[in-house]
């Protein structure tokens, strides 16, 4: 149930509050409850099967008009962080321009709030589920973030295999990673408060380029081994999963071009693709082969942006 409640972008006492409407409504159980969990009677089996049949129609609806696709036109200002934006959601505009030339993406980095309130935004992306009535929020996906060094850094210096060990090494920190300390887990937190950081930026680009040329360990989200696979992920505790959403209002929903670079955006942070954006912590060691290659290779000179 909390699950289900993760992906719908829901509590989890909304969405059992619904599925018992659900089974007043139908004047049957969907679900048995246990101390185990929940698990569907043959009425919820019923229903279940009905609605993937359901689905399969939607999405035999969807084959049949997605050529029209391509008739989509006009500008969606998209805001993004100055990881995402830059490094993630760049790589992959190529392929969709590709696809649907007429669409024009503005990208602006930066934090978002209520920008697609305000019109200065179509669509953004936010690490906090807005609660604003005109907002209507998706879960896209989830940065783990994991310590990180190159691989001269631990030439020189080894590796801290725990606490102690840490206060051996320089760390490098982001200043929205100090803000958003209180999401860390209990390890992270005593690294923070047993040692001094050898530097603190709000830039993405600096703190990573000093973590590749060996000014310590850095605090990264997962899916920088895609695009910096010469940095190696320490054995360690990860430090925190941050959760964000992407944001827009009716007006997009009424927009062909917005929609498709929602559908868009929905496709890149696919976790099935990207493990590094799920829900469950997967170390980049134990990712699959097929699913460990960036999207598109890096340009020469660019560093990544990774916030």
């Amino acid at each position: 149930m909390t699950k289900a409640a993760r992906a719908l972008g829901e509590s989890t006492p909304t969405v059992s509050r619904r599925i018992n409407d659900l089974e007043r409504e139908l004047g049957t159980k969907l679900f048995l409850r246990s101390k185990r969990g929940v698990e569907l009677t043959p009425a919820g089996q019923r229903l279940k099967d009905v609605v993937l049949q359901m689905q399969g129609l939607v999405d035999t609806v969807g084959d049949q008009i997605a050529h029209d696709d391509i008739s989509a036109q006009g500008a969606i200002k998209l805001k993004a962080s100055d990881g995402i934006g830059p490094y993630w959601i760049a790589r992959h505009l190529p392929h969709f321009h590709q696809k649907l030339p007429n669409v024009q993406i503005e990208l602006d980095v930066g934090m978002a709030e209520h920008e697609v309130v305000d019109r200065e935004a179509d669509l953004a992306i936010v690490f906090e589920q807005p609660t604003h009535p005109e907002i209507i929020s998706q879960p896209l996906g989830t940065l783990h973030y994991i310590c990180y060094a190159s691989k001269d850094y631990i030439a020189k210096h080894g590796q801290p295999s725990n606490l102690y060990e840490f206060k051996k090494h320089k760390l490098l920190m982001h200043t929205d990673y100090v803000h958003q300390v209180e999401r860390w887990s209990s390890y992270v937190k005593q690294v923070k408060e047993a040692i001094d950081y050898s530097t603190i930026t709000n830039s993405s680009t600096a703190l990573t380029t000093l973590c590749e040329y060996g000014g310590g360990i850095a605090v990264l989200p997962t899916y920088v081994s895609l695009i910096s696979p010469d940095l190696v992920p320490l054995a360690l505790p990860p430090a925190a999963p941050i959760q964000f959403w992407i944001t827009y209002t009716e007006r997009v929903r009424r927009s062909p071009a917005g929609m498709v670079a929602l559908d868009w955006l929905l496709s890149i942070f696919n976790s099935s693709d990207y493990p590094h954006f799920g829900d469950d912590f997967v170390h980049p060691d134990h990712v699959p082969p097929s699913k460990s290659q960036a999207p598109a290779p890096a340009l020469s000179g660019v560093i990544p942006q990774l916030t």
